[in-house]
């Protein structure tokens, strides 16, 4: 099972930038290409958020969660 490491803090940004990007991309009269690259990218960072996870951070090891592994069963 992949563990959390994302921070509290690291997430609420993540949740406020991804619902922004959306919000940006509703109001777009014409979608285009960029629009639907930055509509995965605000899919994933809101993902990135509810769930905790950031698989990029795991890859180059990067951990910002308070909870350390052992204390997760």
């Amino acid at each position: 099972m992949f563990h959390p490491n994302l921070g509290r803090s690291e997430r609420t940004i993540r949740l406020v930038l991804g619902v922004a990007l959306a919000a940006w991309i509703y109001r777009r009269p014409h979608p285009g290409a960029l629009e639907f690259i930055v509509s995965v990218a605000a899919l994933f960072l809101v993902l990135n958020a509810l769930l905790s996870r950031c698989y990029l951070w795991r890859l180059l090891g990067i951990n910002t969660c308070r909870i350390r592994r052992h204390d997760i069963r």
